[in-house]
């Protein structure tokens, strides 16, 4: 027994070498793992895995291959921080999917017409309608991710569209009237907000701000960019507007929040908005821009990909004529713009018709 212990007590130090060796060398493959973008190809039925530093495509999902028809129509993803999962609502399918890393189903729910989605906290998982659906339910699905349960709120207004949620709140506007509202996720608690306006916003998308005291959200019709207060999270209050032009879209704050990126389809564009004066600073015009709708940053923030429909009715929606476009419903490419220079650098070709994309 002495002999056994001495034996030990020499060679400990060496195990815990091992140790540490071994744990700096699971960090370093932690730290090595890269930023992957996640992007909906909706009209293929796939989503394109983009590896952001690299900025080349590692892999692409087939969602017919996964059992589904050609017309799921995959529209918006988010991913966990972590990445362990990630999820994508399938219009045609009338289903949110949970993937996990390899890009198995790990659960999914039911729902009509879903659209947007936003994650908060740990658990939950909010999602709206689609902006194709004419008369969807007035309802957000409230989800537990571990689960994949949840269950339906009415919002009282017709076509619920956006979606932003911080630990606490979720928020949605209508694509009809000229109304957000906010929603408790503690205790579903729904309260309606009217933002005055002379027209039609038609409400595309929001974003919240880090701290959570800042809502922005864009108008399809009204083409402008809105900036509500979150000062009561159960209030939002219009502060500021910005007119940027017709179709404004999915708006993105830089990491350091210091600017708004918004796309512009009516006019192929990225309006690039101060957050801080609220003032219009930059254009970002491009061949390759080509009805871009959502933008979304590398991590260090040198790098903007912009998703593009090239699609001749964006959202094929007979209430919305006037939405069609000049394009050919050809070949769509993920833009990816240097964030310094405000210049395209690449165009990297995916499919028909680039929607929504989340990133780990």
């Amino acid at each position: 027994m002495k002999r056994s212990a001495g034996f030990l007590f020499k060679f400990l130090p060496l195990l815990a070498g091992l140790c540490v060796v071994l744990a700096t060398g699971a960090g370093r493959v932690a730290a090595q793992q890269p930023d992957l973008l996640y992007v909906c190809v909706q009209d293929d039925a796939k989503v394109a895995v983009v590896d952001m530093t690299a900025r080349k495509v590692l892999r692409t999902i087939d969602f017919q291959a996964l059992g589904f028809s050609a017309t799921a129509k995959p529209h918006y993803i988010v991913v966990e921080p972590d990445g362990s999962y990630w999820y994508v609502s399938l219009i045609g399918a009338n289903r949110v999917l949970k993937m996990d890393r390899t890009d198995k189903i790990a659960g999914q729910y039911e729902m009509e017409t879903p659209g947007m989605l936003a994650l908060s906290g740990t658990k939950q998982l909010v999602a709206t309608r689609s902006m194709s659906a004419v008369n969807p339910p007035k309802r957000i699905a409230i989800v537990d991710r571990p689960s994949m349960k949840g269950e339906e709120v009415e919002v009282l207004f017709a076509r619920p569209h956006p979606m932003a949620a911080t630990s606490t709140y979720a928020y949605t506007g209508s694509l009809g009237v000229n109304q957000v509202a906010s929603i408790s996720l503690a205790d579903q608690k729904v309260n309606v907000v009217n933002v005055p306006a002379p027209a039609t916003h038609s409400f595309v998308q929001f974003s919240v701000s880090r701290d959570g005291k800042t809502l922005i959200g864009t108008g399809d019709v009204s083409g402008q960019v809105l900036m509500f207060s979150l000062s009561e999270p159960a209030n939002p209050r219009l502060v500021r507007t910005l007119a940027i032009g017709k179709m404004a879209f999915d708006p993105a704050f830089t990491p350091d929040e210091k600017f708004v990126w918004v796309p512009v389809k009516s006019s192929n564009e990225i309006v690039v908005v101060d957050a801080a004066s609220w003032k219009e600073v930059a254009r970002i015009k491009d061949a390759k821009l080509q009805q871009p709708q959502q933008v979304a940053f590398s991590s260090d923030g040198a790098w903007a990909f912009v998703t593009n429909n090239n699609k001749m009715d964006h959202m094929a929606d007979p209430a919305m004529a006037g939405h069609a476009m000049p394009a050919t419903d050809g070949m769509a490419s993920l833009v990816v713009i240097n964030t310094k220079t405000l210049k395209v650098d690449q165009a990297i070709p995916l499919g028909k018709n680039l929607t929504g994309m989340g990133r780990k």
